[in-house]
């Protein structure tokens, strides 16, 4: 793959991933209840991915493979997809799109804190510092991204929870993948994903809803998202670079904030400019060690 290609791939999961927020916002500003929309989009998923997958699981799953996929499933689909639905009640698309982009920051943290092997150098440390520091400011604002509602401090709190479990299954997709079967891991993280969804949605009094075609519309919209994003994504990772795929974290923000702004009318606060100046520098500092690392 040209690094032509390899930007163009950046660029669709980074701009899909920032309407992703949008339409999960829209369908909960329309009254659709959060458990509804998490719950049917992940066994939506999980049961069109199966259809895909199905032969492939059967024929190569065993248990060693299934305890490591349902681990990833847990960080990677069900904690963020709970904790981000919560978390837009309170905040707006656009600031959940920040707190996303600061996943690679994460990363590094749980990375020194899980592989003592793994080389944190000064550079990286200070790139946490960085983006730690416009979080910081951004919870001193208050700023919610919505006008005169919303709780930074509850929807913040949620978001950051769901960035972890993303973070750790960086972490997790890294060490795995490169032995587990893509169909059979993939599968194996949405069908627990998608279990455990099932089993919440009963506990919380979940009900089922019928939807109008304009609202169906838009939660297929987030089914196609997961489904062409998360299996690009697995296509670009493979052929480039881990460093260049970081490029996503710059695009999410910038589209999830002018989406909010577009379609929504969410607030787009000065704050919101100081903390991803602060993240995007974060960013480039971590790529910048990452390339030096490797040269």
């Amino acid at each position: 793959m040209s690094p032509y290609a390899g930007l163009r791939n950046i660029l669709l999961i980074g701009s899909l991933f920032g309407f992703h927020g949008l339409l999960n916002r829209s369908l909960l500003i329309d009254n659709v209840n959060e458990i509804f929309i998490v719950t049917a989009r992940i066994t939506i998923v999980a049961f069109l991915l199966g259809i895909y997958c199905a032969k492939d699981f059967i024929k190569e799953i065993n248990i060693s493979f299934f305890l490591k996929g349902s681990l990833t499933g847990i960080l990677a689909i069900f904690i963020p997809g709970w904790t981000f639905i919560y978390a837009l009640k309170h905040i707006s698309s656009g600031l959940q799109s920040i707190f996303i982009s600061t996943i690679p920051l994460f990363t590094v943290f749980w990375v020194f804190l899980f592989f003592k092997e793994e080389k944190i150098t000064k550079l990286k440390i200070i790139s946490v510092l960085v983006g730690l520091l416009g979080l910081v400011l951004l919870f001193l604002s208050g700023s919610t991204g919505l006008s005169n509602e919303g709780n930074l401090l509850t929807g913040g709190v949620l978001a950051l929870i769901g960035v972890q479990g993303l973070a750790l299954s960086n972490i997790t997709n890294k060490k795995h993948s490169q032995y587990i079967p893509a169909k059979t891991y993939l599968f194996t993280q949405w069908l627990v994903g998608g279990f455990i969804s099932i089993i919440l949605f009963f506990i919380l009094g979940g009900e089922f809803e019928v939807l109008d075609s304009f609202k169906l519309f838009r939660l297929i919209g987030l089914v196609f998202i997961d489904i062409f994003n998360y299996s690009l994504f697995f296509y670009t990772i493979k052929r480039l670079s881990a460093t260049f795929t970081t490029l996503v974290d710059y695009v999410v923000p910038t589209v999830g904030i002018a989406v909010g702004y577009l379609f929504l009318d969410e607030i787009v606060n000065n704050i919101f400019y100081v903390t991803l100046m602060l993240i995007f520098i974060s960013l480039y500092l971590a790529v910048k060690d990452e390339a030096e690392s490797l040269t």
